[in-house]
């Protein structure tokens, strides 16, 4: 029914994410879920998150997410490795 007692003791020992880089977590599965969506073209992706082009040029150089010939890639920025993302989803892309 509930969680064991050993479950919530192992949750309460790993820290949590900043709110600022929970967002930043959220901006990246989303742009990339919209990349792959779109099969890289940024248009389309900008479009799917109703934001701008531009916007979504800059959120790609921050979290250093590129797209060639439908191609996506992640380099593993500082902020990456802040976060420790190493999602099994997210590895294939990294640089």
């Amino acid at each position: 029914m509930g969680s064991s007692n050993t479950e919530i003791a192992d949750m309460e020992e790993e820290p949590l994410l900043l709110l600022s880089e929970a967002r930043d977590l959220l901006d990246i599965v989303y742009l990339i879920n919209a990349l792959l969506k779109s099969g890289g073209n940024v248009s389309r992706a900008a479009e799917e998150l109703e934001y701008g082009r531009r916007t979504i040029y800059e959120l790609m150089e921050k979290y250093g997410i590129s797209c060639a010939e439908g191609k996506l890639s992640i380099e593993l920025t500082p902020l990456l490795r802040r976060l420790e993302v190493r999602a099994p989803y997210l590895e294939k892309y990294l640089k």
